[in-house]
């Protein structure tokens, strides 16, 4: 049983010191990160021409830095926005063509919480 105790704390320091630990779900829920490294996508389908869409919500970095960055389908990027040491509010947000637009979250080392919600605005 120790045995499986050494183990599981050298695996998870292991992972925390290579990857970063993750706690929630980007987008649906609050999301802790430990020292969090790498980048993540989010793909949001637009289906009329002229909607907004994105995110909105607050980062709290207490290590590190996160990069928020939106692109339109033809992959231009149209909104970003950084988070760095501090508590943010946070808007990236774009519209035009219809089509699948993408997220971009990068993580650099970052320590803290995202609150991120999509949002969206009809064309009207």
């Amino acid at each position: 049983m120790r045995f499986l105790l050494v183990v599981l704390v050298l695996v998870l320091g292991l992972v925390y010191f290579f990857f970063g630990l993750r706690f929630g779900y980007v987008t649906l829920t609050p999301t802790q990160m430990l020292n969090a490294q790498g980048e993540n996508n989010y793909t949001f389908e637009v289906f009329e021409p002229g909607q907004s869409v994105g995110v909105t919500g607050t980062c709290r970095t207490s290590g590190g830095r996160a990069v928020l960055r939106l692109y339109d389908p033809k992959g231009t990027q149209i909104a970003g926005q950084a988070c760095p040491k501090g508590q943010w509010t946070l808007q990236v947000m774009g519209k035009g063509d219809s089509g699948a637009y993408r997220l971009n979250v990068q993580l650099d080392h970052f320590t803290g919480v995202l609150k991120l919600n999509e949002t969206r605005n009809s064309a009207r």
